[in-house]
């Protein structure tokens, strides 16, 4: 392979973007199952044949159907389902609404008739991987069951959720390749797969794992079509993500300005100090909400509507 024309396409293209993710792993080709085959088994630990594949395509208009829908829902051919999803910013919520959609998903199952029990119940997985740090340890994979804490008894152990936190994984930059196992190789693949310094480490990547040149391949044969359908998706996506932020930073900021100032003007005992605190709590209020935006990259304009202050100050934070 030409590792310039790698380094183009690799560039063009980024898995980790949900709308990629999805495009890869649910085209009704070959080379698309292959490689979701194959992220599957290394994450579920255990070979998985894919019978049915749906790509979710959630309301844009609609915020709580977005928070809801998973990029991708499975059925392996033994009745076992998962969710499987990429998700460049979790929120705060995230790990409850893996929880909630995860029990919903296994409840979905059907045993109702006669000769159904329980048992007949089949494991129910969710997968997803992060773009950003959810969690405050250093590990990059969690599986989550339910369990005892105390005596370490697991239940029924039909429901698991598996978390990639894919930042966590630059770490494993300092082993080689030839030491990585099936879920390091994937989680690399997807990390550098745009950097065009670690592209001689994703090559070797892609000949050390049949589904990882499967997943290769797809991206690669995007036709021009599908490479700016991608880009639009991404782009309402982004401006759908940014409105969204920006409403909630401003909640949270009027928010925090009336609590802030009302235990200022608590602290002064009179209406003169009141009205001072709720001011200066706003205030600060906005400026740490005008900060949050900056680095987020929100134009100056709109940082302006949402915080009121003035540009020069923006500037300065």
């Amino acid at each position: 392979m030409n590792p310039d024309f790698y380094s183009g396409v690799a560039n063009s293209i980024n898995i980790c973007n949900d709308a990629v993710f999805k495009a890869v792993f649910t085209k009704n080709t070959t080379e698309s199952r292959t490689a979701l085959k194959s992220l599957l088994s290394a994450f579920l630990e255990r070979e998985l044949s894919v019978l049915d594949v749906m790509a979710n395509e959630p309301a844009i208009n609609d915020t709580r159907d977005r928070q809801i829908r998973f990029d991708i829902s499975v059925r392996f051919n033994d009745g076992e389902l998962a969710n499987v999803e990429m998700t460049v910013n979790p929120k705060q919520f995230e790990s409850l609404r893996f929880e909630y959609y995860t029990a919903r998903l296994f409840v979905s199952q059907k045993i109702q008739g006669c000769g159904s029990t329980y048992r007949d119940l089949k494991p129910t997985y969710h997968l997803s991987f992060l773009g950003r740090n959810l969690y405050k340890d250093k590990e990059w994979l969690h599986r989550f069951v339910y369990y005892d804490p105390e005596r370490m008894v697991k239940m029924g152990g039909r429901t698991e959720i598996l978390t990639v936190e894919l930042r966590k994984l630059k770490n494993l930059g300092e082993k080689l390749v030839e030491e990585l196992d099936a879920q390091e190789l994937w989680g690399l693949f997807m990390v550098y797969y745009r950097e065009d310094k670690k592209s001689r480490i994703i090559q070797k990547i892609i000949t050390m794992d049949d589904g990882i040149a499967a997943a290769d391949q797809v991206m690669h044969g995007f036709t021009e079509s599908e490479l700016e359908s991608l880009a639009a998706i991404s782009r309402d996506k982004f401006d759908f993500d940014a409105r969204e932020e920006l409403y909630e930073m401003k909640l949270a900021a009027r928010k925090r300005g009336r609590k802030e100032g009302l235990v200022e003007g608590r602290r002064e005992g009179h209406a003169e100090g009141h009205a001072e605190g709720l001011a200066e709590g706003r205030a600060e209020a906005m400026k740490d909400t005008a900060r949050k935006l900056k680095v987020l990259g929100i134009p100056l304009d709109q940082i302006i509507e949402v915080s009121g202050l003035p540009p020069e100050l923006i500037e300065q934070l």
